[in-house]
């Protein structure tokens, strides 16, 4: 007898699922059917000799006993495909051949079992299958009443203990095997069910872990995508700049050999910050390395500018403070990237950079007074042939950045004139607010 734990066909409903039958589950079921089918040639021989010596009147042929085995076996070829059909098939089997004297009696009663038990687990609905073994149980109640009525009863004479406990160990013994087939039958059903689903569920872990991963890596590339272009663009437009002004002064020596000189150095922090954010995909713990970023480089950045010629202006306005380095970062990146675009688009003479501090944000803020007409700075122009359209990388770097923060970014023409990049990121306020080393006191006469 098998008691699988193993799901019903796929008419079972939604909240019943389990898997359909496989090859191997029929291969099985052929196996059970041929070993029961020889178990009862067995029980079958030893029964017919036992009958034979006390009294072998009443029993059918040997050819109709082993007819009455193939139909109570047969059936169990197919016990998981039509389980409650099957069920009463066999139990109707079971009762007719032992009206027909059949002589064995274990065998018959190991395939009643395993019908019952395969009904309960298998079918498709759980209700139709127990009603199906309840009746089923009842008429084999009232045939082995009747049978023991027939064989321990005397109409003359009353039964006797001794009588009375046979018939009540038998209908005990019996109401035993056919509740525990029901019980185990439902409870390898109920097993079943929870295997599967934890099969399932596990599945679709696994799909939304792969998507996850998918995910976290298209993202990655992103940042690593913007990274790069903030770490090039910058130091690239500068170099362009310096190697044009360099072009157009070569008789001065002089001054040529200041914008190579600006070249060089230009050249080799672009190669330092290329280098620290490639150890920064190397590290494990992705620990950022040393480099120009953050608040406290914005000093810098503005003396970058101002020598290719362009006028900075950079003011602190509120009560400064630390901010998380990831804030930093970003508010550092878009100043970068917004004087970048002054140079190479804006054909502007100044530009102002205002860092704000609020209560709970921190904005920066850059205009410049840009206007229509080639860019005085040599090098920092678009090439010929090329075309601009749509906002470029450096835009959308951006407003990915500022997204990741749970800003707001406001880019566009002022309307007299020039350009303006305004981010402002959320942050927890601060009550013990130190200032930082990097800011300077707002010059009253600058306008915020």
């Amino acid at each position: 007898m098998e008691t699988s734990t193993t799901a019903p066909t796929p008419a079972a409903t939604p909240g019943d699922a389990r898997r359909p039958l496989t090859r191997r589950d029929t291969r099985v079921d052929l196996w059970i059917t041929a070993l029961t089918a020889a178990l009862g040639l067995v029980t079958l021989w030893l029964s017919a000799v036992i009958v034979e010596d006390a009294d072998g009147a009443g029993s059918p042929s040997t050819l109709e006993s082993v007819l009455w085995l193939l139909g109570l076996c047969a059936p169990l070829a197919f016990r998981r495909q039509r389980p409650v059909a099957v069920l009463v098939v066999v139990s109707a089997v079971f009762l007719a051949a032992q009206l027909r004297g059949y002589p064995d009696t274990l065998t018959p009663s190991i395939v009643e079992f395993v019908v019952i038990f395969t009904a309960n687990a298998w079918a498709a609905r759980r209700g139709r299958a127990l009603v199906v073994s309840v009746v089923v149980t009842a008429v084999m109640f009232v045939w082995l009443g009747v049978w023991l009525h027939s064989v321990y009863v005397s109409d003359a004479e009353a039964p006797d203990p001794v009588t009375l406990a046979t018939i009540a160990y038998t209908l005990v013994s019996n109401g035993i095997v056919l509740v525990t087939a029901i019980a185990f039958g439902r409870a390898a059903r109920v097993s079943a069910t929870r295997l599967h689903a934890l099969e399932r569920t596990g599945v679709e872990l696994r799909a939304a872990h792969e998507l996850v991963a998918d995910r976290a890596i298209n993202e990655e590339r992103t940042r690593l995508a913007r990274e790069l272009h903030d770490v090039v663009a910058h130091h690239v437009a500068v170099i362009g700049i310096q190697a044009g002004a360099a072009r157009r002064t070569l008789d001065r020596p002089d001054i040529a050999r200041g914008a190579l000189s600006a070249v060089e150095g230009t050249a080799r922090t672009t190669i330092d910050e290329l280098d620290r954010l490639l150890s920064v995909l190397r590290s494990r713990d992705g620990e950022a390395g040393s480099g120009p970023s953050g608040l406290g480089a914005l000093p810098e950045l503005m003396a970058d500018t101002r020598a290719l010629g362009l006028e900075v202006r950079f003011s602190v306005h509120g009560d400064a403070r630390d901010v998380p380095e990831s804030i930093g970062v970003t508010l550092y990146r878009i100043t970068q990237e917004a004087l970048t675009n002054t140079l190479k688009h804006g054909n502007a003479s100044l530009a102002e950079v205002h860092l704000r501090y609020g209560d709970r944000t921190i904005e920066v803020e850059v205009v410049d007074d840009g206007r229509p007409g080639p860019t005085p700075y040599p090098g920092a122009g678009i090439p010929q042939g090329s075309t601009v359209t749509g906002p470029g990388l450096g835009q959308r770097g951006m407003r990915e950045r500022v997204d990741l923060h749970g800003g707001e970014l406001q880019l566009g023409p002022r309307p007299r004139g020039g350009y303006r990049v305004c981010a402002v990121l959320p942050v927890n306020a601060c009550t013990d607010a130190r200032p930082l080393d990097h800011v300077t006191a707002a010059d009253p006469t600058e306008r915020p």
